[in-house]
């Protein structure tokens, strides 16, 4: 019985998507506000999120990975 990854490959890819957009529209809010509160804002609320999304994506990635490896070594060889 295979475990289906769908749901976790698609959220994996999801958030990518999202990241990037929401990077590519916080360039534009960055274009207008250049200011010491813009500065403050991006170090308390937005520094951390793009490092926490890379581990979160390899994570899941790597739960994929172990999960197709151990379906693998658990396969029945008699199987087709």
């Amino acid at each position: 019985m295979a475990f289906n990854l769908a749901p976790i490959t698609e959220c994996q890819d999801r958030l990518q998507r999202d990241f990037t957009e929401f990077a590519r529209l916080w360039s534009a809010v960055r274009e207008s506000w250049k200011d010491e509160r813009c500065r403050q804002f991006e170090q308390e609320h937005l520094q951390s999120v793009g490092p926490s999304l890379n581990r979160l994506s390899t994570s899941l990635q790597d739960f994929t990975d172990v999960v197709r490896k151990a379906e693998a070594d658990l396969a029945d060889p008699k199987e087709p």
